[in-house]
């Protein structure tokens, strides 16, 4: 994706402006919980994901180097099919019994 491209992608995700229901949230804290959350999630896939902290992006990677920048959740999707050596199936049961325990599959 171009610089430009980039840019111009879509505003910051709606629960940017989310609180914790206390007014205890801080800026950015629902992005790196997102970005955390699908880290755990693509880990198994030998995918990462990183938020490079400007605009709706974060970026996807896998193990050899390739990355791909993705703005929205379809795109994250989208990206992680593209570079996952296998098939992500986000409902495998052995996934979510690993998150749900806080380990990895």
């Amino acid at each position: 994706m171009c610089g430009l491209c980039y840019e111009l992608a879509p505003d910051d995700h709606w629960a940017d402006g989310v609180l914790d229901g206390e007014g205890n949230e801080f800026p950015g804290r629902p992005r790196y919980r997102r970005t955390r959350i699908l880290s755990a999630v693509l880990a198994p896939y030998g995918l990462t994901v990183s938020d490079p902290g400007s605009g709706p992006h974060c970026v996807i990677a896998d193990r050899k180097g390739a990355s791909e920048v993705a703005a929205g959740l379809p795109a994250v999707w989208q990206a992680a099919e593209r570079l996952s050596p296998r098939a992500i199936d986000v409902l495998d049961p052995a996934l979510l019994a690993a998150l749900a325990s806080g380990g990895r599959a």
